[in-house]
């Protein structure tokens, strides 16, 4: 199952990437408008395609940082949670009555869409090919044919196919974490383990797409997704494949085509990762954790709290904390892309990539509880 492309060896070095993600930050600062205040004049005009998701208010928020205005939003069947308050709180921002007007659209630059799993591929694919640049939320694909057809709809019309890994991109400690790495402070990371538990109902009432693979695909391609996108970038990218992967539906038998649990292995050129996802019972989120091993010692993340460790190969131990309240450049970055036609949010290749390796993951997956045929 080996990934690896030409393009993406070229496109994607890890050494490029994290010293463009620790300096990003210092950088950010000296933006006017950032931390969730719009600028008195917008940099690009942006819509909603599809509200189906709590990440639509973080996703629409990044861009607005970026200086972003939400110019149009579309969808004819919103999330009766999320949608529903998406759209009080935008009640002042235009609404299409199609698709089509969207695209058509002259002002338009950047299509966000967090529509349901099954359809944020191709509306991603229409947008590019009328125009537009695209940031879908993860789980952007689940199968390789849209996979293929997006790379290749990307390729001809070089447009920006971005994926909302919020995990790592929107979060304040990934910041620090990008910045201690540049430092060189555990040296060359050969090694990651992270550990995703969400809550089952920690973004509310489930709708009943969320139980079926056709709505939703799998857990390995959902929030598994984030973390090929982090093994991606804090191992490496050349050679990059998926060595083994385990499924499981240990609390809600009810629902046979759902998955809670999730298991996978990595590996490239550079190091190996893996990582453990879960979708249990419950409300809260309980902590997402990162461990990575390096060359000159390991660094342990808590990331909802902020908190990281860094131990050396002699014992010795600094602990650092990180504000929750500290701005992520990434929502600046992808306007910037948009504008300039760069790759400093996101590589390209990247976002491609780590889609594929959840894919794969997911199509690989052993099903660990399975109920024999009759």
């Amino acid at each position: 199952m080996n990934t690896t492309r030409q393009a993406c060896d070229r496109a994607l070095t890890r050494r490029r990437f994290l010293r463009q993600a620790a300096t990003a930050v210092t950088a950010f600062h000296l933006l006017p408008g950032r931390a969730g205040a719009q600028r008195s004049k917008a940099r690009l005009k942006f819509a909603v395609i599809g509200i189906n998701h709590e990440h639509i208010f973080r996703m629409v928020q990044a861009v607005r940082d970026g200086g972003g205005e939400l110019a149009l939003i579309f969808d004819p069947d919103p999330d009766p949670t999320h949608g529903a308050k998406f759209l009080r709180e935008n009640a002042g921002v235009a609404r299409a009555r199609t698709e089509r007007e969207v695209l058509e659209s002259k002002d338009i630059a950047l299509v966000v869409t967090d529509a349901l799993p099954a359809k944020r591929a191709q509306i991603g694919i229409r947008a590019m090919r009328a125009g537009k640049d695209v940031l879908a939320d993860k789980g952007g694909f689940l199968n390789l044919a849209d996979l293929a057809e997006a790379r290749r709809v990307q390729a001809e019309t070089k447009r920006i196919y971005s994926i909302s890994h919020n995990e790592r991109l929107l979060l304040p400690v990934s910041m620090k974490i990008d910045e201690l790495l540049q430092a060189g402070a555990i040296g060359r990371v050969t090694h990651m383990q992270g550990v995703g538990p969400h809550g089952l109902f920690g973004h509310g009432p489930r709708e009943p797409w969320f139980w079926t693979r056709a709505g939703r695909g799998g857990i390995l391609m959902d929030i598994g997704a984030h973390q090929a996108d982090q093994f991606l970038h804090y191992v490496g990218a050349e050679g990059a494949e998926v060595v083994a992967a385990q499924v499981g539906n240990f609390e809600n038998p009810e629902h046979p085509e759902f998955e809670d649990y999730g298991h996978v292995q990595f590996r490239s050129k550079a190091g190996t990762g893996e990582a453990t996802v879960t979708f249990y019972s419950g409300k809260d989120t309980t902590g997402f954790l990162l461990n990575l091993a390096g060359t000159e010692g390991r660094m342990e993340v808590k990331k909802h709290a902020g908190k990281i460790a860094i131990v050396k190969r002699d014992g010795s131990r600094k602990e650092y904390s990180v504000s929750s309240k500290q701005p992520c450049p990434f929502g600046s970055r992808l306007v910037d892309d948009v504008l300039n036609r760069t790759e400093t949010a996101m590589p390209q290749a990247h976002a491609f990539l780590a889609s594929e390796l959840a894919v794969r993951a997911q199509l690989a997956a052993v099903r660990l509880n399975k109920k024999p045929s009759a």
